[in-house]
C-alpha cells in the first residue's frame, strides 16, 4: 500500500510541473502577442486610430507589468521585458501625437526613416537597461564573438547579399533608369535600414526572446516557437514598407524558416555574430531591389 501512494505522490508532482510549464508559455505567449500589437499599430493610416491604439496598448502593457509582479525568477524576467515594451509604446504614443497635430516632419519618408531609426536607438538603449537590471552579461544573450569561423561565414555571406543585391537592383531592376545619385540614395538607405532593423531583430529575438524561452520549452520547441514569432514580425514589416498584401503567407513562411535557421545557428556558434551578419546581408538583397523596382 505505501508503494502505491508513493507512485500517487510522484503522478502528482508531475502534474504540477506540466501546468508549470504552461502557465510560464502563456506568459511567453502574451509577450509576443503585446509586441505584434506595438507592431500592428503603425500599420494605421489614421493619425487618430494610430494614435488611440498606442494609448490602448500603453494601458494594456501597464496592467500586464502589474500583473507580473510576482516573485518567480520567470515571471520578473518576462516584466522586464514588459517594462521594455512599455518604453517604446511611448514613443509610439509621441509620434502618433505628432503625425495627429499634422507635424510636416512627422508625415512621408522622413517620418518612416525617423521612426526607424528612433525605434533602433530605443531598442539599443532598453536592452542595455534590460541587461543592467536583470544582472545578465552579455555573452548569455549571445552578444559576443562567439565561434569566429562562424563569424567569418556570415560576414562572407554578407559580403555575397550586398554584391547580389547592388548588382541586381541597379542592372535588373531598374536602378541605371533611375540615374546614378538616385540610386545611390536608395542603397544607402536600405543598406542603413538593413544594418539597423538586423542587428536590433537579432538582438531582441535570438537574444532576449530565445533566451528566455528554452529554459521553459527545451532547445527545439523554444526554438520554434521564437521563429514564429519572428515570421509573424517579418510579415507586419513587410506590409509596413511596401503596402503588398498578396505576399504575405509567403513572407511568413520565409521568416519562420529564417528565423529557425538563425535560430540554430545562434545556439550552435553561441553567438548573434554570423546570424546579425547574414540578417543584414538578406534584408540589403531583398529590400534593395523590391524599393528599386517601385522607384523606377
Amino acid at each position: 500500500m505505501s508503494d502505491v501512494k508513493k507512485g500517487a505522490r510522484k503522478q502528482k508532482g508531475g502534474s504540477t510541473a506540466g501546468a508549470k510549464v504552461s502557465r510560464e508559455l502563456g506568459i511567453s505567449v502574451m509577450v509576443a502577442v503585446l509586441y505584434g500589437l506595438f507592431l500592428v499599430e503603425t500599420i494605421w493610416e489614421s493619425s487618430l486610430l494610430g494614435l488611440a491604439f498606442s494609448i490602448i496598448l500603453f494601458g494594456i502593457l501597464v496592467l500586464m507589468a502589474y500583473l507580473l509582479g510576482g516573485s518567480k525568477k520567470e515571471q520578473r524576467q518576462f516584466r522586464s521585458l514588459v517594462l521594455v515594451f512599455i518604453g517604446l509604446s511611448l514613443l509610439s504614443i509621441i509620434v502618433e501625437l505628432l503625425r495627429y497635430l499634422d507635424i510636416p516632419a512627422a508625415a512621408g519618408t522622413f517620418w518612416a526613416g525617423a521612426l526607424g531609426a528612433a525605434i533602433a536607438i530605443a531598442s539599443v538603449i532598453a536592452i542595455a537597461v534590460l541587461v543592467y537590471i536583470e544582472k545578465d552579461e552579455l555573452k548569455k544573450l549571445y552578444i559576443h564573438a562567439g565561434d569566429v569561423k562562424a563569424m567569418w561565414l556570415g560576414a562572407a555571406g554578407l559580403i555575397i547579399c550586398l554584391v547580389a543585391g547592388l548588382a541586381g537592383a541597379y542592372f535588373v531592376f531598374g536602378g541605371s533608369i533611375l540615374g546614378q545619385d538616385k540610386f545611390l540614395r536608395i542603397a544607402a538607405s536600405v543598406i542603413i535600414f538593413g544594418v539597423l532593423a538586423g542587428i536590433v531583430e537579432e538582438a531582441w529575438f535570438r537574444g532576449l526572446l530565445l533566451t528566455r524561452i528554452v529554459p521553459i520549452l527545451g532547445e527545439s520547441r523554444g526554438n520554434i516557437y521564437q521563429a514564429a514569432v519572428f515570421g509573424a514580425f517579418e510579415t507586419v514589416l513587410f506590409y509596413m514598407i511596401t503596402g503588398q498584401a498578396a505576399y504575405i503567407p509567403v513572407i511568413f513562411i520565409i521568416g519562420i524558416f529564417m528565423g529557425y535557421y538563425w535560430g540554430r545557428a545562434t545556439i550552435k556558434a553561441d553567438s548573434l555574430a554570423a546570424p546579425a551578419l547574414l540578417h543584414v546581408g538578406l534584408y540589403v538583397l531583398l529590400l534593395l531591389p523590391l524599393v528599386t523596382g517601385l522607384s523606377s
